[in-house]
């Protein structure tokens, strides 16, 4: 059963282990399987500063999405999130 998770203009979508990210401004999606996924929050102010994009080398993120969100926003990418992090570090379904 997929999951969702709305904020501004933004829509995420956890769909078993596919995260699928829609944007009202245009067309396209961006889609990540969870095995290639990674995440960084840092505080901003009264926020966090979020990236969340496809793994690259030991620490990086390459291409993805960037986002500043409220305290209130993030609690619930936070909950949303965890499903999607549970899954990656859970490994491939059939191994």
């Amino acid at each position: 059963m997929a999951t969702e998770f709305a904020f501004d203009d933004q829509i995420l979508v956890l769909d078993g282990r596919v995260l699928e990210i829609f944007h009202s401004g245009t067309e396209e999606s961006v889609r990540y399987h969870v095995s290639y996924l990674r995440i960084s929050a840092t505080p901003n102010g009264d926020g966090f500063k979020v990236r969340l994009g496809r793994a690259y080398g030991e620490n990086d993120i390459a291409g993805g999405r960037r986002w500043k969100l409220t305290a209130e926003q993030f609690a619930g990418f936070r909950a949303f999130i965890a499903d999607a992090i549970a899954a990656r570090d859970n490994g491939p379904l059939n191994q």
